[in-house]
């Protein structure tokens, strides 16, 4: 037997040295992923851990009969892991955790004076951005229906000239209609 397999073998019955060996080998395949990928609220640390747990279970599941080296089995093995976890991370029922931040998070960032009725500057712009959204769908209700159609055109990206190309209307006119328009949507929002 080689000494690799012998290092393996031991390390498969639960010789923590022979594990600490065995994993220090293939500690570049860990950091090789952790370049590749990003996982929320993992650090270094994290990664050796979930690639210690993924190296131990490899182990268990080794076969050196089916012709494939352990570094491959370990690798792929490992990489399935992480695409697991960014499965998890990425779930539709997770997304939200990704806009949140916890209490905890928000004290080391800035300090105790949060608990002390600061303002969250998040939130009142939320409101405004709530208050535009709803100002603008009832805008066209405002409008003539020449000035919805350069509305309508405005929003698709058309320039002043490209609209009076499409419409057979003078740029002017299309100008005059849009510089109405612009006071209505002021008028509205403000």
């Amino acid at each position: 037997m080689e000494e690799k397999e012998v290092i393996l073998n031991r390390a498969k019955l639960g010789c923590n040295d022979s594990f600490e060996v065995v994993f220090n080998q293939y500690i570049p395949v860990v950091l090789k992923q952790r370049n590749l990928y990003y996982l929320r609220d993992l650090d270094l640390d994290d990664w050796l851990q979930e690639g210690r747990l993924v190296c131990y279970q490899s182990l268990l599941k080794y076969d050196s009969s089916k012709n494939v080296t352990f570094g491959l089995f370990f690798k792929m093995n490992f990489n399935r892991h992480i695409i697991s976890l960014l499965r998890h991370q990425e779930a539709q029922k997770r997304r939200i955790y990704r806009y949140t931040d916890s209490l905890d998070s928000k004290m080391n960032s800035f300090g105790e004076c949060i608990s002390r009725g600061t303002e969250d500057y998040r939130a009142d712009t939320s409101i405004k951005y709530i208050y535009v959204r709803e100002s603008l769908e009832k805008l066209p209700e405002q409008l003539s229906k020449f000035e919805q159609k350069v509305y309508h055109y405005t929003l698709s990206g058309m320039s002043i000239e490209e609209i009076s190309d499409i419409t057979d209307i003078s740029q002017r006119k299309i100008l005059f209609g849009y510089n109405r328009l612009k006071v209505k949507l002021k008028k509205q929002i403000l």
